[in-house]
């Protein structure tokens, strides 16, 4: 009750998104949870849990299905932040997502047809298309300065508060 969002931590006008998945975290029917946390001059403006609709056989796809998720809601904060000021979209930064796995940056940004990707549902792949015309770009970023942690599995609570800290709250 006593946080509150804070925005203007940075000068930076730009969309950030940061992306995690805890692998088979639910103990029920080993489905893993997405999460997204995007900011804007450094204070959450958009955020999500939710456990994934199918289940994955790796950390991997696991992450793919969570970035994949987070840039639809990317595509939207990018055409809403472009109506605040006076550049059209195009003048816009390409938004950035970062995300603390190195393997699912190679998947998507390898557009070549993986046969072990076979069942995963051709939706999740809206991200390669958007990588490809480069109206998106995804880095990677350290698992401990990830924000989105906080979103995906528990923590202690020193590092809960680090990173609530980080998100502007």
């Amino acid at each position: 009750m006593d946080a509150q969002l804070t925005f203007g931590l940075t000068t930076l006008a730009e969309v950030e998104g940061y992306i995690d998945s805890d692998y088979a975290g639910n103990t029920d029917n080993r489905k893993s949870t997405s999460g997204y946390i995007f900011t804007y001059g450094g204070g959450a403006i958009s955020w999500r849990s939710k456990l994934q609709e199918c289940t994955t056989l790796s950390t991997t796809k696991a992450e793919y299905i969570a970035a994949s998720e987070a840039t639809k809601e990317s595509t939207w904060l990018h055409r809403l932040t472009a109506d605040f000021g006076t550049a059209n979209r195009n003048d816009r930064p390409t938004p950035t997502i970062y995300c603390d796995s190195q393997s699912a940056i190679h998947l998507i940004n390898n557009p070549v047809y993986h046969v072990k990707m076979k069942h995963i549902e051709v939706r999740y792949h809206h991200i390669r298309e958007l990588m490809t015309e480069k109206k998106l770009e995804v880095w990677k970023i350290d698992t401990e300065v990830n924000i989105v942690d906080c979103l995906t599995k528990p923590l202690p609570d020193q590092r809960f508060g680090t990173l609530r800290t980080k998100m502007g709250l």
